[in-house]
């Protein structure tokens, strides 16, 4: 018997077929004198071993020369492809019975299918898409007539069914809207065709975090800012444009900031609900910095999986690249655009298929590790005497501004910090003239660790300040202040970002073309460009508790410095001269998001809640010795009611419970370790299937060189046969290869496998 994936398509050449064969013989009538086989057969060895009745369709037709050929076809790909024409087109020649009986077995089999298994069956059924349509509607015609006790399957079966289905096209349905209304599709597939997927990674982190903080506004705005704005106050301080940069001045008794929202509760009438600003106030912020922790463990599994787990990466997706191709695509500019991501893709991979086989000599690898080593101790250095020139700044910064009474001077610590932050990153990447990593890989990823290293060094030195010298200096609304600081880095961070785009980066362009031509266009800098983006949210998550609409502001500049780095990256800087694959690197970037940064945020806002203590005049939680103190009488006031005691329960024994969040994170961890064994256990798995590709390829060649000795002794011992034994032995076989054309293609395979012995 022969597989429907290995019948493709049979010709037998006979020589005087008795005229008594119909033109379906049985298998038993046909006895051959010579036969061709297509190629994609190894040998069969007679024609009684293919079942005609079951697997296999015949016909015949006669050539110029007076032989008969018996055709043989799969029924499900050409007997039924037949019996659908038929249906379709009455003028068409009728089939035979035999092909309408078969047509007809393949329906009833795909009528008592689920319908999940009847549209898969239908899906991998060799032909075009008309013909798939006419079986479906073959198939759904046919089973609205047969009697409803054939058609009822069991209730929880079917059930399940129409729930499967439902949830494939809502899920279709919104996966077309999603994509109909995402952002930038259309830049983001020039920037990947351009430049490649390692800056492409970039931009796809920058849109990730404009959702991000899209939900955080939309949060923060719905139940903090809109029902403080309800109850507000007239503000009757001077708006003089300065506070733009300040952040101080009228911007003081506004939404902005904690100390202008209230700790009354607002009632809805005479007997109407009441809303707590404290719990709205808390719980809102709570509840973002859940759900901020859920997706960023969702988002670092999801693309762990699809990056590190999944066997086909490490496949490198060739196939997808030379075998696929989106005939969707008809626009000129679209095509272009397909070709130019398909030759990037291609050329990554190749890359990276070269620089995986450099070998170092071991005084190569010692030199490199020297220079590996001085680097490290350098970066380390200067970022520790940074910390401290940021630490004793900070420390005067308090009595620098009282004796200052300036308003311009408050940006002096905002200056300077953004200062390191942009220069020490280019300092960082001038490290790459000593190191000289082979993988670009390697070096995007000790860049990344060294800028953050810098930049949340000073975030928790500013933290510490502001948490041990603000807060306790008895200043007047200290988390105002706070919230002030936080909104003036942010600020100082992103005019300096755009400053060196639309200027550093320009001049560097006109150095590198005009006055040096030999330094010439510059190429992008992804760590420096993702740690800038890091640094800006773990600000905005910190500053969310005492700024409220600090989301709103780092939304509106993450807008903006999508469009302005995009120009910049047109036209001031040049593709990666070492290409390479970037599809790990969005799971890099979400790892660092969440540890250390988004971790240390935790750390912060919870010594704020439990260990400090609020304003006494200002912000909803004044009067109150902590800020958790909130909560801690609202469930107290909850164990009165019988109503809510299931409340009381899941916060003493979940949320104000240590052994909860100790499970919690234990859960965390074993699953971590799973996903990293199953990673181990994939590349383990990869390299044995390579192995084992490498040796079925030896295999082939060995029996190639068989085949053709065996060719070879025949033709030489044929001339020295007489007619009848020559004629004796092409009888003996009822199936052979033809001899001339088999040989060629073997010796061009043989020759094409000695030049390239990889292949």
């Amino acid at each position: 018997m022969l597989s429907g994936d290995q019948v493709n398509e049979i010709i037998v050449e006979v020589e005087n077929v008795p005229s008594g064969v119909q033109s379906h013989p049985s298998s038993s009538q046909i006895v051959p004198e010579k036969t061709l086989v297509n190629s994609s057969f190894s040998l069969v060895s007679s024609i009684s071993d293919i079942d005609v009745t079951d697997s296999q369709i015949f016909s015949n037709w006669n050539d110029k020369k007076g032989k008969q050929f018996l055709w043989f076809s799969t029924p499900v790909n050409e007997s039924f492809s037949q019996t659908l024409h038929s249906s379709e087109s009455m003028g068409d020649a009728p089939c035979t019975s035999h092909e309408n009986i078969q047509g007809q077995k393949l329906i009833a089999s795909l009528i008592p299918m689920t319908s999940r298994d009847r549209i898969k069956a239908i899906r991998n059924q060799p032909r075009t898409m008309e013909e798939k349509r006419n079986l479906r509607k073959m198939v759904d015609k046919e089973k609205s007539k047969q009697p409803r006790r054939i058609l009822e399957f069991n209730g929880c079966a079917q059930c399940l069914n129409s729930i499967s289905l439902a949830y494939r096209r809502s899920k279709n349905s919104l996966s077309e809207l999603f994509n109909s209304i995402s952002l930038w599709q259309k830049t983001l597939k020039v920037i990947g065709g351009k430049f490649g997927t390692s800056v492409l990674s970039y931009f796809n982190f920058l849109r990730w975090l404009l959702k991000f903080n899209i939900f955080l506004f939309t949060v923060t705005f719905s139940f903090i800012i809109i029902p403080q704005l309800t109850m507000a106050e007239k503000n009757h301080l001077q708006f003089t444009g300065l506070e733009f940069l300040t952040g101080a001045g009228y911007f003081r008794d506004t939404v902005m900031y904690y100390g202008f929202y209230t700790n009354t509760e607002n009632q809805n009438g005479s007997s109407g609900t009441s809303y707590n600003m404290q719990l709205a106030y808390i719980f809102t912020v709570g509840a973002c910095l859940v759900v901020c922790f859920f997706s960023l463990l969702f988002s670092m599994a999801r693309y762990f999986r699809n990056n590190f787990i999944n066997p086909h990466i490490y496949s490198r997706g060739i196939a997808k690249l030379i075998f696929c191709w989106d005939f969707t695509v008809t626009h000129k500019s679209a095509v272009k655009l397909k070709q130019k991501n398909l030759s990037t893709e291609i050329r990554e991979n190749l890359s990276e298929i070269r620089r995986e086989n450099v070998k170092l000599t071991l005084n190569q690898q010692l030199i490199r590790f020297s220079a590996h080593l001085a680097a490290w101790v350098v970066s380390i250095g200067v970022t520790i005497a940074c910390c401290v020139a940021v630490y004793y700044l900070a420390e005067n910064n308090l009595e620098f501004l009282e004796n200052h009474r300036n308003p311009g001077a408050v940006l002096l610590l905002p200056f300077v910090v953004s200062c390191i932050n942009l220069v020490m990153p280019r300092f960082y990447s001038m490290f790459r003239l000593v190191e000289r990593y082979e993988m670009p890989r390697h070096e995007v990823y000790s860049l990344l660790i060294r800028n953050i290293l810098l930049k949340l060094s000073i975030v928790g030195i500013l933290c510490y300040y502001w948490l041990n010298i603000v807060a306790l200096a008895g200043e007047e609304c200290w988390e105002t202040l706070i919230g002030q600081e936080i909104y003036r880095l942010l600020l100082m961070d992103f005019v300096f970002s755009l400053t060196d785009s639309l200027l550093g980066e320009f001049l560097r362009r006109i150095i590198g073309m005009r006055l040096i031509t030999s330094l010439g266009l510059q190429e992008f800098d992804i760590a420096r460009n993702v740690l800038e983006l890091i640094y800006s949210q773990t600000l905005v998550w910190i500053g969310t508790f005492f700024c409220p609409l600090l989301p709103f502001i780092q939304m509106m500049t993450l807008f903006i410095m999508f469009y302005v780095k995009n120009i910049s990256l047109m036209m001031n800087f040049q593709p990666l001269s070492k290409a390479w694959r970037a599809s790990q690197m969005m799971t890099v970037f979400i790892f660092l998001l969440f540890f250390p940064s988004f971790t240390g945020v935790l750390c912060t806002l919870a010594i704020t809640i439990w260990r400090l203590k609020p304003s006494a005049d200002c912000g909803p939680f004044r009067g109150l010795p902590f800020f958790i103190e909130s909560i801690y009488r609202w469930i107290d006031t909850l164990s009165q009611s019988r109503s809510y005691l299931w409340v009381v329960w899941i916060y003493q024994n979940l949320v104000g419970s240590v052994h909860f969040f100790f499970i919690l994170t234990l859960i965390v961890l074993i699953i971590t370790y799973l996903y990293w064994q199953i990673t181990e256990g994939r590349k383990i798995m990869i390299g044995l299937l390579h192995e084992q590709i490498i040796n079925e390829g030896k295999d082939k060649m060995f029996l190639i060189e068989k085949l053709i000795k065996l060719q070879d002794m025949e033709k030489s011992a044929s001339p020295t046969l007489s007619t009848p034994e020559r004629r004796d032995v092409e009888q003996s076989g009822p199936l052979r290869v033809r001899e001339h054309g088999a040989s060629r293609d073997l010796r061009f395979r043989r020759s094409v496998q000695e030049d390239n012995p990889k292949a």
